[in-house]
């Protein structure tokens, strides 16, 4: 059982490690890897799980399971948002034409991803956009922002909002960041919330 100061301590690790985790992710992705940051966010995940049990005991694992679903969707903003920048300070603006069309009938929200070429055939760097199903055909030709570096995904520019994506990115992250602080208060003035509020063998509704 974790001490008062522990506890504490333990609540401001957690709530720190989420804008730290996420930026640390995207920064490993862009400068190091692909690979890397996705090692580097398994640890970071598993660390936190490990931690959110031991602060909340059993009822740790499903407030756990939420924040990293979370967590997850923040990192994917945050690098959206990279991408923007990138293609605003250093895109190159080209018509495109669709290569190969992946159709994704069976998702929860059906779409299709569409390789792209230049012109003249040669590839483009992270040339794979998403769209909706069905929505081009191969040869179609699509106006599109990419790097030529090939960190940043190439996108149309319309959907190119750098302001946008950091807003959802940072309203996740506040939320994630107070439902932890505010568990973390809770547990310090109530202690471990119990994993069953009622005795075993007790039949709800039984007078």
């Amino acid at each position: 059982m974790l001490s008062r100061r522990g506890t504490i301590a333990l609540a401001a690790a957690l709530v720190t490690a989420v804008p730290a985790g996420t930026f640390g992710v995207v920064a490993v992705s862009t400068y190091v890897g692909s690979g890397t940051a996705w090692l580097l966010g398994l640890v970071v995940g598993v660390a936190w799980i490990v931690g959110s049990v031991r602060l909340l005991g059993p009822v740790g694992c499903w407030v756990a399971i939420v924040s990293v679903a979370l967590w997850g969707g923040a990192i994917g903003e945050v690098v959206s948002a990279r991408d923007a920048v990138i293609l605003d300070a250093r895109g190159v603006t080209v018509t495109a034409r669709v290569a190969e069309v992946h159709d994704h009938p069976q998702d929860k929200h059906p779409n299709s991803t569409y390789d792209l070429v230049g012109e003249l055939g040669l590839p483009i760097p992270n040339g794979t956009v998403y769209g909706n199903l069905h929505a081009h055909a191969v040869g179609d030709r699509l106006l599109i922002r990419y790097d030529p570096e090939g960190v940043a995904a190439a996108a149309a520019p319309g959907d190119i909002d750098f302001s946008k994506d950091l807003a959802i990115a940072g309203a996740l992250e506040a939320v994630l960041m107070a439902i932890v602080g505010g568990l973390g208060v809770a547990v310090v003035r109530n202690g471990r919330p119990r994993r069953v509020p009622f005795r075993r063998g007790t039949v709800i509704g039984q007078g």
